[in-house]
């Protein structure tokens, strides 16, 4: 798969998994939820600037939509709500009308009205949605998630979905009563990666003009047979893409470019799941994994870094309408 003609490609680039965090809450307290390093617009712009990426899917949350997120940081949803609400979103979209894809959660049980918010979302420009359904308790499949899918094609909008697997105790075997609420339910319900793919093939193939997204490439132990079984899946599936959020390392340059043969250069999509990850100077190492990447070939590495991206938006602009 290596180029014998290898040499760094400098293109288009967009991350296609971000979250923003307004910095401080309404009684000017600073944001609790990612302690550290900045994780508002005006920081990833910044790491924009310098590491020359273009655009960025911005996903935003409530914080009925992580719950068991939330509990491991010994945090109440109250806390975070300033920081973590889709106000911030439209706020963070107005400001950088052509910086940012926009993809809202806001989609969690207990957020009263979800589909009209999603509705109301698309109505706005919204480029698509982000689905948890492990946080939930719920399988892709799920009844109440297929008006979500229903949307999205009304809309001509796309899905990014994240399967959690790595937090439902299978490739590092867990007792379910262990996990958190919501991670726990779904455990009981599924065998295996396999088992839980097979609730959302149906999905996939009833809704051919949605482009679905795999967050973090399947999420979950990335390992070279993993990343393989992920491809294949893809592969099987025109509209099915995946994104390298939390996963775009020098250390897993070898397991991308595996991904990659097995899915097709077409599908895989450069993400960094900032600010979780890639702070500071490990954007551009994110990026480099990629862009100097000797085991893919030089169209691969074009259409991974953003060529990709722009196919499962279908070439849309940023911003709201």
């Amino acid at each position: 798969m290596g180029d014998p003609e290898w040499e760094p490609v400098s293109e288009v680039i967009v991350d296609t998994h971000i979250h923003l965090i307004r910095p401080f809450d309404s009684l000017g307290r600073p944001q609790a939820y990612t302690p550290g390093p900045g994780a508002s617009a005006e920081d990833y712009v910044a790491l924009m600037g310098k590491w020359g990426i273009d655009r960025a899917f911005y996903i935003s949350w409530s914080p009925e939509d992580i719950p068991s997120d939330l509990e491991g940081k010994g945090l109440t949803m109250e806390s975070v709500r300033d920081v973590l609400s889709r106000g911030y979103a439209l706020e963070v979209m107005d400001t950088f009308p052509d910086r940012f894809y926009w993809f809202p959660c806001h989609l969690g049980p207990r957020v009263h009205g979800y589909l009209e918010t999603a509705r109301s979302s698309l109505e706005l420009g919204a480029a698509g949605m982000k689905l948890v359904p492990s946080f939930w308790g719920e399988l892709p499949d799920d009844r109440r998630l297929m008006p979500v899918y229903d949307l999205a094609d009304e809309y001509g909008a796309h899905i990014i979905l994240d399967t959690s697997f790595w937090y439902l105790g299978k490739d590092a075997p867990a007792d379910p009563e262990t996990l958190p609420a919501g991670h726990r339910e779904v455990a009981k319900r599924i065998r295996d990666f396999q088992d839980y793919v097979s609730h959302l093939r149906s999905v996939v193939a009833s809704h051919s003009d949605v482009n679905f997204s795999l967050a973090h490439a399947g999420a979950r132990a990335f390992t070279t047979d993993n990343a393989r079984q992920a491809g294949q899946l893809i592969r099987e599936y025109p509209n099915l893409y995946a994104d390298l959020g939390a996963l775009a390392s020098p250390r897993h340059s070898g397991t991308i470019a595996s991904l990659v043969e097995a899915a097709g250069e077409d599908r895989i999509m450069f993400g960094t799941d900032w600010p979780h990850f890639a702070q500071a100077d490990a954007m551009g190492q994110a990026v480099d994994c990629i862009r100097c990447n000797e085991d893919l070939s030089r169209k691969a590495r074009r259409m991974v870094l953003g060529g990709n991206a722009l196919r499962f938006v279908e070439g849309r602009a940023p911003g709201l309408r």
